[in-house]
């Protein structure tokens, strides 16, 4: 590694220490932080300048104007995340909620990419669902809207969402709550990170995931029909928990590293097909389909 460069890292090394320092000392606030996060392509210009230098000047002169500029930066960059206003930063909240009106059944369309979701159901008296999204104060609301033709509600990152914002995910929150009084097909895709889905109380038709997840925990509910499950685009971790006796049909396209059913392991499979043994007679029953690979899949019944 040239000399330039090694000097170069060792003092982005001592701006981190310095930043962590100042962090765990209680200095640079939460939200100071979630700033620094932000700035983080300042990283790409360092990098960049330090290049160009090291091609037009002696290493000499290079070396020293790189440091200096580098420690412009970084000083520039603690100054701002500090003291800069706190309006456009940090966490913002969206609440949501519309009655029931005239609908027998709805669909809610989530896609919020980076996040973490919650969805669960309980009883809302008149109100279809209730909606609460923690944001980052550099985005946009989420846009949220029920067309009561279709009785689709649908929930989607705004026209600000960047992927690359660092600490983004870490300020993207949704918890929603349906109500228990109608039927519903639920949505999400745009590959949110953490989904938690405590359905047990949701009368549920339909689940589809796709996009990808980092993880999905899925408690399901007693199934009424046949209660399609549709994972898609990848999942890391997929656990999907059913009631006791319940009858139920997996089938696996596109491999799993892992597949474990009520604790039998089935490791390194391609395409997998299994079912209990009362579901070809049941009415009551999940088909649970899982295309574009998994990482882990574990299903419980009981």
């Amino acid at each position: 590694m040239p000399r330039s460069r090694g000097l170069l890292v060792a003092l982005l090394l001592i701006a981190i220490g310095i930043i962590v320092l100042l962090a765990n000392t209680g200095v640079l606030s939460q939200q100071a932080l979630e700033r620094l996060g932000d700035l983080w392509p300042l990283l790409l210009v360092i990098l960049g300048l330090q290049l160009i230098l090291n091609h037009t000047l002696p290493r000499r002169q290079a070396t020293l104007i790189g440091l200096g500029a580098t420690a412009i930066i970084v000083i520039a960059a603690l100054a701002y995340a500090a003291l800069a206003p706190a309006a456009p930063f940090g966490t913002r909240q969206a609440e949501s909620s519309h009655s029931i009106g005239g609908l027998t059944a709805a669909t809610l369309d989530l896609s919020y990419g980076g996040a973490t979701a919650e969805i669960q159901a309980a009883t809302l008296g008149e109100s279809l669902y209730q909606a609460h999204v923690d944001y980052p104060g550099s985005e946009n609301p989420p846009a949220i809207s029920l067309d009561r033709e279709s009785g689709t509600l649908a929930i989607r990152e705004s026209s600000t969402f960047s992927p690359f914002h660092l600490f983004g995910s870490a300020r993207r929150h949704a918890l929603i709550t349906l109500t228990d009084r109608i039927p519903w097909t639920i949505q999400i895709g745009g590959g949110a990170t953490n989904l938690r889905l405590d359905l047990r109380h949701v009368r549920l038709v339909k689940l589809r995931v796709s996009g990808g997840a980092d993880q999905v925990d899925a408690q399901l509910p007693s199934p009424k029909g046949t209660v399609r499950i549709e994972v898609s685009g990848g999942a890391s971790n997929l656990t999907l928990r059913a009631p006791a006796g319940s009858q139920w049909h997996v089938a696996v396209s596109g491999g799993a590293s892992a597949l474990t059913i009520n604790g039998s392991s089935f490791g390194g499979i391609g395409d997998f097909e299994r079912q209990s043994p009362g579901y070809a007679a049941a009415t009551d029953r999940v088909d649970i389909q899982i295309s574009g690979g998994a990482s882990h899949i574990d299903l419980r019944t009981g």
